[in-house]
């Protein structure tokens, strides 16, 4: 038994019609009677028996001896909240039956929407029989059946029903919907927002798959509530078959919890949970996973127990409107769970917890760190932990000669079981003014004056010696002097915009010192982010000395229709070598690498972004990235190129790494994704995945394939297969934030 919006007819959208005006106007009913009687003369009549009911109808009689009001011809009639429609309508003012036949539409507070052909009501409209039911609830789901019975007016049961959220078009031979339960009985108990089967029978593209006899799930008037979830399932080389079927647990308003347990056919259960709960202050959530492998299992793992997990989680709380504080834990128990078991990817983990203070453009912060390194080669007694790390940076109120001035304030304590430990404290005074002529030329004025103090021991010298307890101090003053000129033009269609840039930058070659450890500077890229700043380190422990400009242009084309684009390029040059930089960072010698970047806009359907470095003698390429996506009726794709010479470190070597992934709409429902990584350089393939999915307005279908051809320790390449339905309507899987929706069935 299928139907859709399309079989509602004339009563469905009588109903709509005066679904806002008599929510917003309950007393219009009698004010739009007489205005019609005597105004313009329509045959229309209507009664207020007890002030209660209120009805109106083409033609309108009352039978005094029966006490019987009957009404004829597009009859409407208002009792309470709920509104019903009719062709013929008789309402007894001695029982409080009301019997209406023909195109029979009844609207529910809730929003939902009852269509009979005939009804029989009492007690407000809130008890009676109703033959050939058809509801629309209130998420567009549906429910039908030959008879209904209602009670309290929050208690529908239907005999014969068949639910279905599908939406179902009135062409002949495509009426079955593409899911639906047909049972011997279904509830709806409004008070209870749940849908209850008796004898139900699931039926998947009209074919009965499955025999329960007893179900239930939420009514759309849920967000939260109870259940189970939809179940994942597949099959995965290295672990074999897995079977996922979560459940969410309302705990309570502000707590709920999802207990997710996994089952591998070749490694056991693994154990999955989320914790959310939200208070006044801010909110709190925690993910976790665990597993209790055999011995035989461990073997040849990095776990040393017969335990394996992983704790994630996050925080945040205010304390008043200037103050809060925060948390997030990042642990695992070996190198590999994560990877060898699905749940992420990183090679770093990192915990910390921070205190921050707000004030307009004045910030203070308070934080600690804890790091775990996941690969091979880490050495956790050599992986340092910070605690604390405190920033303080204030703005000076009003103009100091003639511009802004700032002071940035941090301190560092930073320890080792083996290896190097610092202490730090850095004040760094700066000032800066910028001024614009008549001709639209802008220059700019910097200076900054910057004092360390360190406290160092076990440190690694050049010469090869480890370092005694030693105390550092070193002075960093930065004289600067900026000009740009944006000159604009326009030609037909087009705006031009052209950008010479020239920056001169003085400081001493002075404050690096080989007893001075770089925790904070060793990731380092030059590109045309950093082209004009005045120290291209990402930390304090590295101090970029010495005379030196900078030198580029920016350029830009726009044009009428959305498309544009831009150059920037540029180059660095110094009076003398700067050793502080890496050979490889492009940095080092008295003319550096040239940087640029080129972006294409030629429409909102295809983008092209280029970022390279290129050798200052050669010209070869020593970065070279390029991105681009596009979009062609249903194609869309996204293409990636990565190149590196040593160019963020010279341990990392040479790299060279293609990316591609498409995604083909094949109908309004179903659509096809594949992508692919590979490593060039070590000519191999790191991944491949290919998915083919459906979605529609009650369910989503998808099976996907992947391959991984990673390996480290217990980590081997791997083929999975998974296999996912989610039947909409029937308890969702979504999450929003700590209180957000979900609901199981």
């Amino acid at each position: 038994m299928g139907w859709g919006m399309c079989a509602l007819g004339r009563a469905g959208m009588n109903v709509l019609r005066w679904l806002h005006f008599f929510r917003a106007r309950p007393c219009a009913w009698f004010f739009a009677t007489i205005l019609l009687v005597f105004s313009n003369g329509v045959s229309a009549a209507e009664i207020e028996p007890g002030g209660d009911v209120l009805m109106q109808a083409d033609e309108l009689s009352y039978d005094q001896e029966t006490q019987t009001v009957t009404a004829t011809g597009n009859v409407e009639v208002a009792y309470g909240d709920r509104i019903m429609t009719a062709d013929k309508m008789t309402y007894n003012e001695a029982t409080g039956v009301v019997v209406a036949t023909g195109n029979v539409v009844l609207l529910e507070p809730s929003g939902d929407v009852i269509f009979a052909e005939r009804a029989e009501l009492s007690d407000e409209l809130r008890e009676g029989v109703v033959d050939t039911l058809q509801v629309l609830l209130a998420d567009r789901s549906r429910l039908a059946g030959n008879e209904a019975q209602r009670r309290n007016g929050n208690v529908t049961s239907v005999y014969k029903g068949v639910f279905s959220p599908c939406e179902v078009c009135a062409e002949e031979g495509k009426r079955t919907p593409l899911w639906q339960i047909k049972a011997f009985r279904v509830i709806h108990n409004q008070e209870e927002q749940r849908i209850i089967y008796e004898d139900a029978f699931f039926e998947l593209f009209g074919i009965p798959i499955a025999y329960v006899p007893f179900f239930s799930h939420p009514d759309p008037t849920v967000e939260r509530q109870s259940g189970f979830l939809a179940p994942s399932f597949g099959t995965s080389s290295t672990l074999g078959t897995f079977l996922q079927v979560p459940y969410y647990w309302v705990i309570s308003d502000y707590i709920d919890a999802t207990i997710a347990p996994k089952y591998f056919s070749k490694a056991g259960v693994l154990f999955e949970a989320e914790y959310r709960q939200a208070f006044e202050s801010g909110a709190f959530e925690a993910d976790v996973a665990a597993i209790w492998p055999n011995s035989e299992e461990i073997l040849g793992t990095p776990a040393d127990e017969n335990f394996r997990g992983s704790l994630f989680a996050n925080g945040q709380f205010k304390i008043d409107n200037q103050w809060s504080w925060g948390f997030e834990t990042e642990l695992t128990t070996d190198d590999t769970f994560l990877r060898r078991f699905d749940l992420a990817y990183d090679t770093d983990l990192t915990s910390t917890v921070y205190v921050k203070a707000e004030n307009g453009r004045n910030l203070f912060t308070a934080e600690s760190f804890y790091f775990q390194g996941l690969r091979a080669s880490d050495n956790a007694r050599q992986t340092p932990i910070i605690a604390p790390l405190i920033n303080y940076y204030h703005e000076f109120d009003g103009d100091i000669l003639g511009g802004t001035a700032t002071l940035d304030v941090n301190a560092l304590v930073l320890n080792r079981n083996e290896g190097a430990d610092s202490r730090r404290l850095s004040m760094d005074l700066g000032w800066d003014t910028e001024t614009i002529t008549s001709t639209g030329e802008v220059y700019s004025l910097f200076a900054n004056m910057r004092g360390d103090i360190y406290q160092t021991d076990n440190v690694v010298l050049d010469s090869g010696q480890i370092s005694t307890p030693t105390t550092i101090a070193r002075a960093l003053p930065t004289l600067g002097a900026e000009w740009r000129w944006p000159l604009v033009r326009s030609a037909g269609t087009t705006r031009q915009v052209v950008e010479p840039i020239a920056q001169l930058i003085y400081a001493p070659n002075t404050g690096d010192r080989d007893d001075i450890p770089d925790e904070d500077s060793l990731s380092f890229e030059f590109d045309t982010s950093n082209l004009f700043d005045a120290s291209r380190f990402a930390g304090l422990d590295r101090w970029e000395g010495g005379p030196r400009a900078n030198v580029g242009i920016r350029a830009s084309i726009y044009g009428e229709d959305g498309g544009a684009a831009t150059l920037e390029f540029g180059q660095t040059f110094r009076l003398r070598e700067n050793k502080t930089f890496d050979a490889a960072s492009g940095l080092r010698n008295q003319e550096s690498d040239y940087v640029g970047r080129i972006s294409i806009v030629p429409s909102e359907y295809l983008s092209i972004d280029h970022r390279f470095r290129l050798d200052e003698d050669d010209f070869t390429f020593r970065r070279n990235e390029v991105d681009a996506t596009g979009r062609w009726g249903p194609f869309s794709g996204t293409l990636g190129y990565a190149f590196f010479d040593q160019s963020l470190s010279s341990a990392l070597g040479e790299r060279e790494e293609f990316t591609g992934s498409a995604a083909y709409r094949l109908t309004d429902y179903w659509t096809v994704n594949a992508a692919t990584r590979r490593d060039i350089q070590g000519r191999q393939t790191l991944s491949n995945s290919l998915s083919i999915g459906y979605a529609d307005e009650c369910m989503t279908v998808g099976l996907g394939f992947s391959q991984t051809f990673t390996r480290d320790r217990d980590i081997e390449p791997a083929n999975t297969v998974i296999f996912s339905i989610v039947l909409k309507n029937l308890g969702g899987t979504q999450f929003s934030n700590a209180l957000g929706s979900g609901s199981g069935s």
